[in-house]
This record gives C-alpha cells, structure tokens and sequence, in this order.
C-alpha cells in the first residue's frame, strides 16, 4: 500500500506536467527563453535549499480552460521544489488546498540518486485546509518574482515538513 502511496503525487506531478506540455497555444504571452534563476526556502529537518540556475524555471501556459504557472527549482544533491498556479491570473496571493475546491499544488522532493524508489516527496494540498500559499509579486515579459510558504505530507510514513521564507526570481522557459 505505501508504493501505491508514493507514486499518487508523482502520478499527479507527472499528469499536470503533461497537461502544461500539450495543453500550450501559440498565443502563449511567456515570451520564449530557456528558463534560469533561482530558488531558496528553509526546509524544515533538511535546513536550507538553494536551486541551481540551469534547472530552475517558470512556464506560463493558455490553452481553453485558463492559464496556469508551472515554477520548479531543483539542485545537484536531488533536491527540487515545484509549484503550479491553476487559473493563473497574474500577480496576487494563491492558496495550495484545500483539496477539495483547489487544484494549486507544491511539492517538496528529496531525490534518492542511488536508489530513485525511495525517492521522497513531501506534498501541500493534502487535507481540506490551506496547507500554504505562493505569491506573485512582480511578472513580466521574461519572468516571475515572489515569494512562497508550505507545509508538504509524506504519503508514505505521514511526516510533514514546513518549507518556509521561500523566494523566487525566475525567468520563463519556452515551451
């Protein structure tokens, strides 16, 4: 049951990332670039995460349901952070969860290299509450700036861990 568990947010991850890929227009307004910049938070029981500007990005895409923001930030030790603003508007505060009404997800990774099945993921959007929130504070043609705070579940042995004093300067990545 705990491998079934596991892979429900990977499944997810992979299935909004999917969805981000094909459900692109030609009138995307993220401008073209090949993504860059960078991502720190404070991990609870891991401490500080700082993303590597060559796997860090953000995707904007439009397609007939809305616009949705897909950011990530990820590191050599394995370590990513992902986030993705459903019915993205533009600047402004964005809640992950509840469940229930709100489909905004992040996502706190710790990547085993040696062993990538027991690769770990602590998950926000996990109950019928607020599990934290991401804001926009400044957009342009090249890229997104903001900041973020969650607290993620680990379906596999149902420890949280708080991912705090997030920020984020990112540049937009084609599609």
């Amino acid at each position: 049951m705990k491998g079934v568990k596991f892979f429900k947010p990977i499944l997810f991850f992979l299935l909004v990332s999917a969805v981000i890929a094909t459900g692109c227009s030609n009138d995307d307004e993220s401008g073209s670039g090949d993504g860059g910049g960078e991502m720190t938070a404070s991990i609870s029981g891991s401490g500080s995460f700082k993303s590597h500007a060559i796997s860090s990005n953000a995707v904007k895409t439009a397609n007939s349901t809305g616009t949705s923001l897909f950011i990530q930030g990820t590191n050599s030790d394995g370590v990513g952070i992902t986030m993705t603003i459903m019915n993205y508007t533009g600047e402004g505060t964005y809640q992950f969860g509840p469940v229930t009404s709100n489909f905004n997800t992040a996502s706190y990774t710790e990547t085993n290299i040696s062993n990538p099945m027991d690769t770990q993921v602590w998950a926000a959007s996990y109950d019928t509450s607020s599990s934290g929130s991401i804001t926009i504070l400044n957009e342009s043609e090249s890229g997104v700036k903001g900041t973020f705070n969650f607290k993620g579940k680990n379906s596999n042995d149902d420890s949280i861990k708080v991912i705090s004093n997030g920020n984020f300067d990112l540049k937009f990545k084609s599609n």
